[in-house]
């Protein structure tokens, strides 16, 4: 048990540590609060005591405060119970004396009021055996047991390592209630996503108005994010790199235990729903899949809690099943999208979202396609047509959309009569909805249904004449650059080297080349393919560029294998 002397020198260390709190729970600064942090790393009270961590000092901080409160849930009534009571309550809330004479004085007993403030100081710092004043002796096995409790408390569980363990994290988390309020609310979001995983600055830019609290006046300009980002690093509670931030894993699990198990359903559910603004829609196209690569294990991390909290779970099966279309065509792992998609089919079933469930039915087929299980992809395909048949009848846009995709499907399964027919039938669907409703949405639908056809009959060797009518047709619709235009001229392109005509294949594909030169899809399978179909119509006409044409094919395969960090394609480079 230490004596009197010993518990002379604790008390000076924790004045330290009470002045820290209180400097901390009235807003100061970073500057000044490492001095006082500084102070207690430099107390006699603390020699030999603590971790050998940077984080040491706040980390005594969090350790003393939380003894103390452990104590003073555990004591009674007496004087030496009411001592250890006054110190818990002096370092919680950063009391002076006379403070602490005022707030509590049932702690202060036998004794006469007085209103003057020496007076009042002297009683409380005797109680407390703090300062020069003269100890109560009924007090003094309370501050003998209080030293006791703090250097055991003080010696041991120390952190393994730099990373902030939970004691540390405590000092931080009531710092930043005051310090950067808003950064406490971004932190809880940002802890939801895939641990030390980066996320984007800009899609927190972007869709951060639709996050809750003082999460969505952190999101509100790129300086405010800045601000509450820099603030939660300085704090050693976020990474940052670049443009991206990450939540450490342990930080999270300390973050996500600071709220009721409602709570952290609540935050799940806001996180989701932001992710359903923030990332693309659509991930078939090249041009999202950037986004997503940094998205897709957040979307995991998510979804799983989601579930486990059963909230939200419309956009659950949405977003699983935009992962699952980002899996199979911009990772090239069907099998890893199979299982998304059907993840995204039995939730969406479950929550009896008709359009969500046609959707996912598409894409489980597609995925099963590309697996090259055809049996699969015919049945689900199959079952997807039912599906949306009885939820909205044979003759609207869905309904349409689903057909395409079954006659994709049947074309991969070598059934090129039943494929041209179900691609004709669909057309025909689009084209009176459109006479009737000539809208942005339809004719988008229309264009890429006629571009499907075409492609089709491009390929399974049927009349050329007929595949240029459709693509014709579909080029009078679309505008230059929106989405479809590029496939629309890849296939002109491609029918008219099969019509013989290379003086306009080339036309069509130097203007697509210089499409994507000039747009971000400066690093997208589409450029690949314009770029090698030109080297070839370059070498059928003789023209001398072909060969450095085709060198260009070649740079720009190894940009985009490294930028969505996959193995070049398969086939012959020559």
């Amino acid at each position: 048990m230490p004596d009197e002397a010993a518990w002379r020198t604790m008390a000076t260390g924790l004045v330290t540590v009470r002045d820290v709190i209180r400097k901390v729970n009235r807003g100061c600064t970073r500057s000044v609060e490492r001095a006082a942090l500084a102070k207690v790393a430099d107390s006699a009270a603390f020699v030999g005591l603590g971790p050998s961590s940077p984080n040491r000092a706040s980390w005594i901080v969090g350790r003393i405060r939380g003894c103390l409160l452990d104590l003073e849930r555990a004591v009674a009534g007496a004087a030496a119970d009411r001592a250890i009571r006054c110190w818990a309550r002096y370092i919680d809330e950063g009391l002076t004396p006379v403070e602490l004479y005022g707030a509590y004085p049932h702690l202060i007993v036998n004794d006469i009021p007085t209103d003057r403030a020496t007076a009042q100081r002297q009683r409380v710092q005797s109680l407390m055996w703090a300062g020069g004043a003269r100890g109560d002796k009924d007090s003094l096995p309370g501050v003998l047991r209080l030293a006791a409790e703090l250097r055991t408390a003080l010696s041991t569980d120390l952190p393994d390592g730099p990373r902030m363990d939970a004691t540390t994290f405590e000092y931080e988390w009531k710092r930043l209630a005051t310090a950067a309020p808003n950064g406490r609310d971004l932190l809880q979001v940002l802890a939801r996503l895939a641990p030390a995983n980066p996320f984007p600055n800009s899609l927190l830019r972007e869709a951060g108005d639709c996050l809750p609290g003082r999460a969505e006046v952190a999101c509100a300009s790129p300086t405010a994010l800045r601000e509450a980002c820099t603030a939660l690093r300085t704090r050693g509670l976020l990474d940052i790199d670049g443009g991206h931030v990450s939540v450490p894993t342990n930080i999270a699990v300390h973050v996500r235990e600071q709220v009721t198990p409602q709570q952290d359903a609540h935050w799940t559910a806001a996180v989701l729903r932001f992710l359903t603004h923030a990332l693309r829609s659509d991930t078939h196209h090249s041009d999202s899949w950037t986004e997503w690569e940094s998205g897709y294990p957040h979307v995991l991390a998510v979804c799983r809690a989601a579930e486990r909290h059963q909230v939200q779970l419309g956009d659950v099966a949405y977003l699983l099943d935009r992962a699952s279309v980002y899996v199979r065509e911009g990772v090239e792992d069907p099998d890893a999208a199979t299982v998304l998609a059907e993840r995204a089919v039995a939730i969406a079933l479950a929550v009896q979202d008709r359009e969500l469930t046609g959707d996912s039915l598409g894409n489980l087929a597609l995925a099963h396609r590309a697996a090259n299980r055809t049996a699969d992809a015919i049945r689900t395909s199959t079952e997807s047509l039912d599906h949306v048949a009885a939820a909205y009848g044979t003759g609207c846009e869905t309904y349409a959309e689903s057909l395409t995709v079954h006659a994709n499907i049947l074309a991969a399964a070598g059934r090129a009569a039943d494929a041209a027919a179900a691609h004709e039938q669909a057309v025909g669907i689009l084209r009176t909805l459109y006479g009737t409703c000539s809208t942005d949405h339809i004719r988008g639908l229309l264009v890429d249904a006629l571009n499907d056809h075409a492609a089709h009959l491009l390929s399974s060797g049927a009349p050329t004449a007929a595949a240029r009518k459709l693509l014709d047709e579909a080029n009078k619709l679309v505008r230059h650059g929106d989405y479809g235009w590029t496939q629309i001229t890849l296939n002109l392109a491609r029918a008219c080297r099969a019509a013989g005509d290379l003086t306009e294949a080339r036309d069509y594909l130097e203007s697509l080349r210089e499409h994507c030169v000039k747009t971000r899809l400066s690093v997208s399978t589409t450029h690949v393919c314009t770029v090698v179909d030109l080297a070839e119509v370059y070498s059928d006409l003789g023209d001398p560029r072909a060969d450095a044409t085709l060198r260009e094919a070649h740079r720009l395969d190894n940009a985009l294998a490294n930028a969505l960090n996959r193995p070049l394609r398969h086939g012959r480079s020559r």
